[in-house]
């Protein structure tokens, strides 16, 4: 049994996966018509979600924007990508991709399909029943743990889930933990349900549960982000919307 076997092995005897199958929405590319109406003006802000891991400098590869990563990467990896999520002062997040994907090739736990957009790039991953986090780190050479956060995973992933590994920069990150406009000692238990309803009735592509959920929620959504959601909302932009509540 191979090193990357050995791991997959662990960690997917621990992960639960849903039996549900999530309809998958019409993909259609990580980028959307908010690129060119909001442009990448803040996309690389200078505040960092995590700190640049400890090392020597010939230890860690710069994958830009002010990170740099341990030589190497996960299973029979060379490399290690990351999603990135920033935010300047006053300013939503956003998630970047650093580095590159490497596709390895499916493996028992990491046996989904892979998405590509027009220019041949993977911007996203479908999972498989019995897929693990890590596994699919391993397939994609990249840091599950960014991934799992970038796409909000509360627990667990589940067949049917899609995965962003390349999201849009330009478009802004939804804080599922914490409301643009929370009051100190808040208790924000309803607004992290209404992300994960919004995130269901998207994936139905139901217009009508994610307006109701949408006109609650919507208010407590930072301004920029509300501004694109509600937009989406009206032309039923449902790629978009996926993107910005996986």
């Amino acid at each position: 049994m191979d090193r990357r076997a050995k791991i997959t092995m662990v960690v997917s005897a621990a992960t639960v996966t849903g039996l549900l199958v999530l309809a998958l929405p019409a993909v259609l590319g990580a980028t959307t018509w908010a690129t060119e109406v909001f442009g990448a003006g803040s996309a690389s802000p200078a505040a960092s979600s995590s700190p640049e891991p400890a090392g020597s400098d010939d230890d860690l590869v710069d994958l830009g924007d002010g990170f740099s990563v341990p030589a190497g990467g996960p299973g029979d990896c060379t490399t290690s990508a990351r999603i990135s999520i920033r935010a300047e002062d006053n300013e939503p997040f956003h998630s970047k991709l650093l580095g590159d994907l490497v596709e390895m090739g499916p493996s028992e736990w990491a046996s989904g399909e892979a998405l590509t957009d027009a220019d041949g790039e993977i911007y996203a991953y479908v999972v498989a029943p019995g897929d693990s986090p890590i596994a699919i780190g391993e397939r994609f050479c990249i840091d599950y743990t960014t991934v799992l956060s970038h796409n909000h995973v509360r627990v667990n992933i589940n067949p049917g889930d899609v995965l962003y590994l390349r999201p849009d920069p330009t478009l802004p990150w939804v804080d599922p933990y914490s409301p643009f406009d929370v009051q100190p000692g808040e208790q924000t238990g309803p607004y992290y349900d209404g992300i994960d309803f919004m995130r269901n009735a998207v994936v139905a592509q139901d217009l009508a549960e994610a307006q109701r959920v949408w006109t609650g929620l919507g208010p407590r959504v930072h301004p920029e982000a509300r501004t694109i959601a509600t937009r989406a909302l009206e032309i039923e932009d449902w790629e978009l919307l996926r993107q910005m509540f996986p």
